[in-house]
């Protein structure tokens, strides 16, 4: 039997939580005139039908930060309701090795401290993950 509460109004969305070799983490930061634009977030975007979970981040990736990312394991998940929508947020390590992110749409990027991350303005659904991330706890 279908899950009604994965029905209509449902988007599922992946992000990465992206290390580089002196512990900072990658943030990306909306358009403004976006959904939520101005804010930060860890880049991803969403799941296309027909897409694994796991596809449609190496996609994101690839068309947003011109990057061939090695998608690790689940980090965790959030869900974050607004009128008439839900969004589904899987967060997963990932690592780009010598790769270089490039704002492939003019996007802004930071590698950011765990500790400074609480100071970035961020979607709510990543709050939580902000919160883990900050306190420096292993992900």
């Amino acid at each position: 039997m279908p899950n009604p509460d994965l029905q209509l109004g449902t988007t599922i969305v992946v992000a990465a939580v992206i290390r580089n070799g002196a512990g900072k983490i990658l943030l990306t930061r909306r358009p403004v005139g976006s959904h939520m634009g101005g804010l930060w977030e860890f880049p991803g975007g969403k799941v296309e039908a027909g897409e694994t979970p796991v596809a449609a981040l190496e996609r994101e990736l690839r068309e947003e930060l011109a990057v061939s990312p090695k998608i690790g394991s689940p980090l965790t998940f959030s869900v974050h309701e607004e009128p008439g929508m839900r969004i589904v947020l899987l967060f997963f390590a990932a690592s780009l090795g010598e790769a270089r992110p490039t704002a492939v749409e003019g996007q802004q990027i930071a590698w950011v401290t765990p500790e400074d991350l609480p100071s970035y303005p961020t979607p709510p659904a990543d709050a939580e993950l902000i919160g883990i991330l900050a306190r420096n706890l292993e992900s």
